[in-house]
């Protein structure tokens, strides 16, 4: 689309500093892929783009793209996910909700449809803040979906220093382009502005041995080059996240009974809902029924929340806890399964039909039939086939299923022919005393019909 455009045409304009895609990766495997470039009639502005797709090939799942200049500031990351939009048209409004490890966010942004070369799926503006930037720094994979359709995953493992690079690029030109008009730092009014400074203060938000390491490769030498190595040290691994002064998350709590129960019954759909279980897991939902199935969440407040739609044939993985229930439902909402997770993984595989319906209830005891009360008639009324007929009519009464031919009861039955009903202009002129066929007005009298 747009951003594909506009990447094969800064080629043209451009001079690539930087070319790199992730290493130790097949040539025909997606890899996670990081360019910038600086226009060369010399004004300083600078693009960066982020790929994730095959290298030389169409074949591109995520694009994404932010730029500066000096006459016209920057923008936000935008990224275009290829992803399953089903029938929703170019431009219309979408929600696109990343999932895994822990991490949840639900993003809003707009649909990009192409018949021809380019990419389908949501247009994203992501701040270079966003908190959907660390968590493809930590999460080895995440989970994304438009709500209601498939689900696509991101293998982020191999691509945190190119990821690492496209977002400290991102934010280096958003802080010169708030200090380009006075040429000075935002942060400390007065002191003049270092490029320098800012590529690491972003390195150090991130908090990433790749972090780091992106802006060594553009800082080799000086004061937070050597800082910089301090805390490729401190770190002590690659992939490892700086120390952090927000309180750890609690210990897991062992497993209880309530997070490994068995399957409740979609009668019981009203009781359920997920626990305080802090031990992750994955649940796979294989969908061989031959129908649309949608995949709910039931939420700490008892409310089934979609997740995911899977046509047969389908299947998605989830990220979820121990004592979080699922429901499956079909495609108007109807309850068909509630499933548990179970510890390590569990795969949940959706055959035909419904799950198991409550046993019927225990028959009443038959209760004896009615007795048959003949009705009394009066004097003049005679008993005929269980009616009082007046005595004047019974000659001319027929059974059911009888109607009178002449004086006989002859069997079937005959509908009454229906009244042809006359057009308003003959009844007018019946009314006039007209002859039949003839209308009626106060000027003409009785006339003919124009």
């Amino acid at each position: 689309m747009v951003l594909r455009a506009a990447l094969i045409a800064a080629l043209f304009v451009a001079i690539a500093v930087t070319t790199q895609a992730s290493p130790a990766a097949a040539d025909d495997e997606m890899q996670w892929q990081f360019y910038e470039y600086s226009e060369s009639n010399g004004n300083g502005a600078k693009s960066a783009s982020l790929i994730y797709g095959v290298p030389e090939t169409d074949d591109v799942q995520v694009m994404g793209s932010c730029q500066t200049d000096a006459r016209t500031g920057t923008m936000a990351s935008r990224v275009t996910f290829g992803a399953d939009i089903g029938d929703l048209s170019l431009g219309k409004d979408a929600s696109l909700r990343f999932s895994g490890g822990g991490f949840e966010q639900t993003l809003k942004g707009t649909v990009a449809r192409t018949d021809a070369e380019g990419l389908s799926g949501i247009i994203l503006d992501i701040g270079n803040d966003d908190p959907l930037w660390t968590a493809f720094a930590e999460k080895e994979t995440l989970d994304y979906m438009v709500p209601g359709y498939r689900a696509a995953t991101l293998d982020l493992a191999n691509g945190r220093d190119n990821i690492a690079k496209f977002v400290g690029a991102c934010r280096s030109y958003d802080r010169a382009a708030e200090g380009a008009d006075a040429g000075v730092d935002t942060k400390t009014p007065g002191r003049s502005f270092s490029p320098e400074k800012e590529a690491f203060e972003s390195a150090k938000e991130l908090g990433t041995v790749a972090a780091f390491e992106a802006f060594l490769s553009n800082y080799s030498a000086g004061f937070y080059a050597d800082l910089a190595r301090a805390y490729i040290d401190e770190i002590g691994g690659a992939g490892k996240a700086a120390p952090s002064p927000t309180p750890l998350p609690p210990t897991p709590k062992p497993q209880t009974a309530q997070d490994l129960r068995p399957d409740p019954s979609c009668k019981d759909l009203s009781r359920e809902k997920s626990g305080s279980g802090n031990v992750p897991t994955k649940i796979t939902f294989v969908n061989e029924s031959g129908a649309y199935r949608s995949i709910l969440w039931i939420d700490r407040t008892g409310h089934p929340k979609d997740y995911a739609g899977l046509n047969s044939g389908e299947e998605v993985t989830l990220d979820t806890f121990l004592g979080h229930p699922w429901m499956i439902a079909d495609g108007p909402g109807d309850c068909l399964r509630i499933v548990m997770p179970h510890p390590g993984a569990r795969i949940v595989t959706l055959t035909g039909g419904a799950a198991k319906a409550p046993p019927a209830p225990a028959p009443k005891k038959a209760q004896p039939a009615p007795k048959t009360v003949t009705p009394k008639c009066r004097p003049r009324s005679i008993l005929i086939d269980g009616k009082c007929i007046l005595r004047r009519n019974a000659a001319s009464y027929c059974g059911p299923g009888y109607r009178l031919a002449g004086n006989k009861c002859v069997q079937g039955y005959e509908e009454p022919k229906r009244r042809r009903l006359l057009p308003d202009w003959q009844l007018e002129g019946l009314r006039h005393g007209c002859a039949p066929g003839l209308a009626w007005n106060a000027q003409e009298g009785c006339h003919e019909n124009d």
